[in-house]
């Protein structure tokens, strides 16, 4: 008679608990789901703030975001069309923004380490060496 009573003891645990974890069944994919939304955010066609140079912001198959010159105004900068000038960017989701350490700059020539942010629909890129920074600013075209 012990088991019975047991066995019933269980079946009521495992229905209080039923409830919660349907819920977590059900709202886990759209979590995850935001996430990818706001990963994503940075995907497509961004114009420098100068109106010079239209870039491609892009994800690689393996995950991590990469961004490379569509078009430069200058007729003697066409050199740099195609060049991919952020490497291995990554999305943090504790801080909403993109690291790299690799974001290069055909006007100084070099490498420097980058975060990258999204605010009021502006992409904020910021580059770091020596102790150094400068940011520009992007906006969404496509």
């Amino acid at each position: 008679m012990a088991r019975h009573g047991g066995d019933i003891m269980n079946l009521k645990r495992i229905s209080r608990l039923l409830p919660l974890a349907l819920l977590l069944v059900l709202v886990l994919p759209f979590i995850s789901y935001g996430q990818d939304l706001a990963e994503n955010s940075i995907l497509g066609i961004w114009m420098d703030e100068r109106g010079e140079t239209k870039s491609e912001f892009y994800r690689n198959d393996d995950g991590t975001f990469g961004a490379k010159v569509l078009w430069h105004v200058s007729p003697k900068k066409q050199d740099r069309v195609g060049l991919v000038f952020i490497k291995d960017m990554t999305y943090n989701v504790s801080d909403s923004t993109w690291t790299t350490s690799y974001m290069y700059s055909p006007d100084h020539r070099l490498t420097a380490r980058g975060t990258l942010w999204i605010k009021d629909g502006i992409l904020y890129v910021k580059g770091r060496k020596f102790g150094i920074s400068a940011t520009r600013r992007f906006f969404r075209i496509e």
